[in-house]
Parts: C-alpha cells; structure tokens; sequence
C-alpha cells in the first residue's frame, strides 16, 4: 500500500523542496535560450545558475527540479537501479542516501553505519526522472539549501554546512533503535501527533527493498498495539510506525531498526498437569510468532499412539469433547504450524480422560410441537435425550378409554405423525427407548386432540414456490381416498381449473404450466374419501413464470479477476489495513472467481454484488432465488439480493458489514490475512466450518499474499 502525502502546514513554513531528477536521456545542459523567463524558478548552485534541460517547477507547495548536474557539479554521484527502483546518492567521503520510488524510507550510511528515517514525500518518476524533496539531499551531503519565494531562486550552497534532521517529531517510543526482537512486542509512538491523526499502521520493511507488511495497527492514538512476528521475518528488519487520517493518507511517520531473532514458543491452555477430564474442554494456545495454524495431540501413554484434532484458530478457543472410547492416559501437546507448515510444540501435559460411559441420570423428553395442526397437517415428533438408545416407540394413550397404541418403532429418529379421524380424541403421547444395555426408558407426555375430519396436503410444492417449467404435484392424506385432483385457481378473477387428477394419494401428477397460468395463482388438492366426503388441502400460493429466466453472470473473465479486484482491496487496505489478499479470497470464494455474480432472475439486471448480500443496498435488489421446505418437500422461492451501481460500492458496503459491532475482533487482526480469515468465522460471518481454512488456500494457492506487501 502506498500512503499518499499531504501537504502540512508546518512543512509549508519550511524552505522549500527540490527534485532530483534522474534522466533516463543524454541531458541537456541548457536553459531554453540560456535565460530564465520570468515564471521560470533558478537553481543557483554557489551563486552560479545551473542550466537544464527542463526548467523547475511548483507542484502542491514544493518546487521539483530535475538535478543530476546539481549533485555532480557538488562531487556527488547518483546511481538508478530500474529493478529494485532504488536512486543511490553518493559522496566523495564514502557516505550516501539510498531512496526507493515511491516510498518514503530514507537510508543514510556514513563510515559503514546506516540509519533510517522518513521522508514527508516520497521519490516519484514522472517523464522519466525521479524527483525527491530537496531538503533530503541537505540532509545527504550536509548543505545549505534555501528557497526565495519572492524571487524564485533555489540557492545551494556548499559553503554552508547543515545538520542532518528528521522529518517529524516522532518516535516508536517502545522500541530502542537496533534492538533484537525476540518476543511479541507492545508498540506504541511519542512525539508530537499531526491534526487529523486518527491510526497508526505499524510496518515491518525489508532493508533491502523498502517493502514489507503490516504487523499491527491502531485507533487508539495513545494507546499501544501488539506486534507478534512471524518467523519468516527474521533478521535485519526496518519498523516503521505511519500516522494516518481516517482515509489511510500518510501524515507522520517515524522509523526503528530492528533486529528479528525469534525462539518459537507454544503455551498449551486450558489444561493442568495431572488433570482428569471429564466432558468438554475449553483448549487454547499462547504463542510468542504469528501461526497459521494450531493442532492438539494427544499421545497415549500405554502405547505411544497419537492422534490429532482438525486445524484451529491460532486465536481462538477449541472445544474438546470426549468419548468414552477415549478413556485413558495422555500426554497432551499443542502443535503450532508457520506459513511454511513447520511446526512448533508446546510443553507436553500429562492427562486422564475418564468419560462416565452411561449418563448418572438419564434424561429422555418428548418436545413440544403444534397441538392445533394435529389431524390437519402433518406434526413431527421429536425427542431429546443424552444417552445412546437402539429402540426408540412413539406411543398415544387415549384419555378418555386408556387404549394405547404404537405409533411407530425405529432405532433412533422422529416422527411424522399426521392421525386420521379414526383417532379422533383426546391423546397422551410419549416415547420408549432402550439403552445400549436394553434397560427401558420413558418420556415426559404432550396431549394433543385428533379432530374427527379427514385432513390432505399437498406435496411437491410449496408456499411461494416460483414454478418455471414442469411440476410433479401430489398430496399426503390421513385417510384412504379413491380419487383426488389437483386445482389451480385466480384469486384476481375468481376463475379455477383441474390440472390433473389421481386414483389415490400414491400417485403425482406431472403438470406444465400453460401462458394463460402466468401470475399469481393458487393451488389445492380436492379427494374423495372412501365414505364419500370431500376434502381439500389448504390452498398453497405460488407464482408461474414462463418467460425468459437469467442466470449468475461472469463480472469478467476468470482469469482476470483477480487484477479486476485488486484495485478495490488496495484502496480498503489503504484506508483501513484490511488485508487486500483476505478482501479478495472473500470475493473469488462468494462468486466463484466473479464468475456467478447475481442477476434479476426476470430482467438480467447485473447486482454487481461480490459478495452474494442479501437485502437491498445503493441500486434496490435483484431477484435470485433460494431454498424452503415444505412438509418435508424442497422447493425453490424468489429472495432479494442487493445491487449496486457500482462493484465499488458493493466493495464499499462489504466493508462496512465488517465495521458491524460483531466483528470487533476481526477489525483487531484484519491486516494479517490468516488471523483474519479464523476471526471471520469466530464472528459468525459464515457457519461453515471449513470457511477460514478455504480463504488460507486460496491465497497461498494464488500467491495473494503479495498483496499485502506495503511500502511507506
């Protein structure tokens, strides 16, 4: 990420800034005409104007001057590296000024040693030249350097000795300079806080490129942040602390070199020495290095077996729950996996797991259900327990003759009980189970009244169900039939018709929807019953459409994604240190590489939505569809997504989810990708477990994690 400048009124009260330009051309050493026009802006070095080839000029406050011939007419010469965009300005003395294109780090090297600070602008290349403040080159070859505004003069003047300085009044106050790091480290800045200051970003940057990622950030101007390295960062390093705006623009900065020499450690929590666990419990990990990944093994102490739990969050909380299966003695250890997969062991804990096999107390209920759709729709019996059962009787005893009947016997499971008339009354119901032991069990009672008219429902479809081409209808009654048909009605003007007809429940009908059924409509079963009634389903509303449908649509090419994107999660990571390879892992993940991106399933209208909302947002909504069931049956309905006009701002209204108050926690590790993507689902953005493990490859995979590289 590149942190923008911003003109500071304390740096306007300063003398001026001068550009070095790095000519990519033969110079030519001559002022248009061999004299300044009056607009023009002079360079006088040692009273002596120095002619160029292209005349300085003023952009935002600071005069930019192309000045190769400046630094070697003092004795200086500078060096360009295209690859590694490195300017190198070196003196006769031996000492130099290493700059990088657009990056604000500063390296200064006198008699072997280097130190570093932080430019207020950072070296830009504009026409082939890259320019850099002047007072950078004051502070590299210890001149006086002096702007005239009213006569538009530049003065550099060798005779004029000037004492190197720093930029800002700022310092990372917790880190001395070249201290070796070895643990995780509070950070935190001194010094005077420009006005609009509202985070500190803390990088850690690569001496030798200037580059590197961002390992802690604030809001808490005044507060402290946590910095916990990762062991691929080891060795000489840079920390840079960036004061920034709300808008991520670069307003203060300061520097600490540092040195990263890491001894893993791994704290297993949670547990004691010598403890017995009896149930679920809670298991976490202290870590001095950034994981990405956190097992527990368990090694069994009779035979030197061990077995392993699924990849956890490196953050968070895991649940172990034992079986009886697991009873015995084991020494337990936390296993700790880098970004390279290597791993690192915390201190083994000598556990018993003993799980009483057979709860001391059983409990078996019944659970409540719909009392008034008994007889009438189908009700599912269901129960509770917390033990293993291998029988499993749903039973009624009628109130007014104590007559029991078994309704149904399986091995575990519900019910769906939907009682004909013969059962009209009054019942108690209740269930017998069995244990592994064949020891007999029996629930709580429920009392439901069967009423004395037959009930039928319809199957197959379901309430605002969207019917698009051919539909298998059916119905379920608590009676026998000898005949049923299938209805379809207008509400709007009152007219129906008969879409097909059965010799009993057992059979659907296929039916395809004709033109004239479009709209609205309602559907209905209609039996006759073996005594000769009548009886009809509740009527069920769907919606028949058969007009052209769209799909999801690609938003671009596959291939191209990933570049379609990036300028969207750099300007959020910009702004608020979000990880750009999280952002963008999120987005292939909810749209399948912006290949299956929402459409109005009636109008083709593009949702521009990436990351598959719901709801409504800055254009209203599109109608896609989802799933509901029905009295067992699955069917498809219409639901909103949001659209947008832009794929900008459904980048913008996804990150304003995330700065919910739910995701909290994401919002304090959300500038490392890993540790993100576990908060994400640690804060219920998705139920899938897998979710974290699924984003992690997919940047690892794709290599996204260069994204995340920063300079200053």
């Amino acid at each position: 990420m590149r942190m923008e400048k911003q003109n500071s009124p304390a740096r306007k009260a300063m003398a001026g800034f001068l550009a070095i330009g790095l000519l990519t051309a033969p110079f030519l050493n001559t002022f248009p005409g061999g004299a300044l026009a009056a607009d023009d802006i002079g360079i006088y070095v040692n009273g002596q104007l120095l002619e160029t080839d292209t005349p300085p000029y003023l952009s935002e406050g600071r005069t930019l001057i192309p000045i190769r011939m400046v630094m070697q007419n003092l004795g200086a010469q500078v060096e360009w590296d295209g690859t590694s965009r490195t300017i190198k300005v070196m003196k006769t003395d031996g000492s130099s000024i290493t700059l990088w294109a657009d990056n604000r780090l500063v390296c200064y090297e006198t008699a072997g040693v280097k130190t570093y600070d932080v430019c207020d602008v950072a070296p830009a290349i504009t026409s082939g030249r890259t320019y850099v403040p002047l007072r950078l080159v004051g502070n590299a070859l210890g001149l006086g350097v002096e702007w005239d505004g009213k006569t538009r003069r530049v003065a550099v003047d060798s005779s004029v000795t000037a004492a190197k300085s720093s930029f800002y009044d700022l310092q990372i106050s917790t880190v001395a300079e070249g201290q070796t790091v070895s643990d995780s480290i509070s950070l935190s800045v001194t010094g005077t806080l420009p006005a609009g200051a509202a985070q500190i970003k803390y990088l850690l940057l690569d001496p030798a490129t200037g580059q590197g990622k961002m390992v802690a950030r604030t809001t808490d101007l005044k507060g402290a942040a946590t910095w916990v390295p990762a062991l691929e960062e080891q060795g000489g390093r840079i920390l840079a602390a960036a004061v920034c705006d709300a808008k991520g623009e670069f307003l203060a900065g300061a520097v600490r070199s540092v040195n990263v020499m890491m001894n893993p450690q791994v704290t297993l929590k949670g547990v004691a020495e010598g403890q017995t666990i009896t149930g679920v419990t809670e298991l976490s990990t202290g870590l001095n290095f950034t994981a990405s990944g956190i097992v527990y093994e368990f090694i069994n102490s009779a035979d030197g077996t061990s077995s392993r739990t699924g990849q956890a969050d490196p953050q968070g909380v895991y649940s172990y729950s034992p079986t009886v299966n697991a009873n015995g003695s084991y020494a337990l250890r936390a296993v700790a996996l880098d970004g390279a997969g290597s791993e690192y062991y915390s201190p083994s804990v000598n556990i018993t797991i003993n799980v009483t096999p057979v709860p001391v107390t059983p409990t078996l209920s019944l659970k409540s259900f719909t009392a008034a759709n008994v007889g009438i729709v189908p009700v599912t019996l269901s129960i509770s327990r917390n033990f293993d059962v291998t029988t499993t009787q749903y039973w009624a005893r009628n109130t007014a003759t104590g007559q029991e009947i078994m309704l149904a016997e399986k091995p575990w499971g519900d019910y769906s009980w939907f009682p004909g008339p013969d059962m009209a009354g009054t019942w108690e119901l209740y269930v017998i189970v069995k244990d592994t032991a064949g020891k007999s069990y029996t629930s709580n009672t429920r009392t439901a009244t069967v009423p004395s008219v037959p009930g039928i429902i319809l199957s197959g479809v379901g309430p605002k169900q969207v019917i698009t081409g051919e539909v298998s209808v059916g119905s379920v009654a608590n009676v026998p039939v000898t005949s049923v048909y299938y209805e379809i009605s207008n509400a709007a003007n009152g007219s129906s018709a008969v879409i097909g007809t059965a010799a009993d429940t057992s059979t659907a009908v296929a039916w395809t929807p004709a033109a004239v059924n479009q709209g609205d409509r309602y559907l209905q079963a209609v039996a006759t019953t073996a005594d000769g009634q009548t009886i009809k389903s509740e009527k069920i509303q769907v919606k028949i459409y058969l007009g052209q449908l769209y799909s999801a649509q690609p938003i671009t090419e596959k291939d191209n994604f990933i570049n379609y994107v990036t300028p969207l999660a750099l300007a959020t990571q910009k702004e608020n240190g979000m990880s750009a390879a999280l952002q963008i892992a999120q987005a292939i993940l909810e749209t399948g590489w912006g290949q299956k991106v929402p459409v109005d399933k009636y109008t083709g209208l593009l949702s521009n939505n990436l990351f598959g909302v719901k709801g409504s947002g800055n254009a209203g909504s599109v109608t896609s569809t989802t799933s509901e069931e029905y009295y067992g049956t699955l069917y498809k309905i219409d639901a909103a997504f949001r659209a947008y006009q832009t794929v900008e701002d459904s980048w913008a209204d996804h990150t304003s989810v995330l700065y919910k108050d739910r995701y909290a926690p994401y919002r304090e590790v959300m500038y490392n990708s890993t540790w993100g993507a576990y908060a994400l689902k640690r804060c219920g953005y998705a139920t899938d477990s897998g979710y974290p493990g699924k984003l992690i490859k997919i940047i690892k995979d794709y290599g996204l994690d260069k994204l995340d590289i920063q300079t200053l």
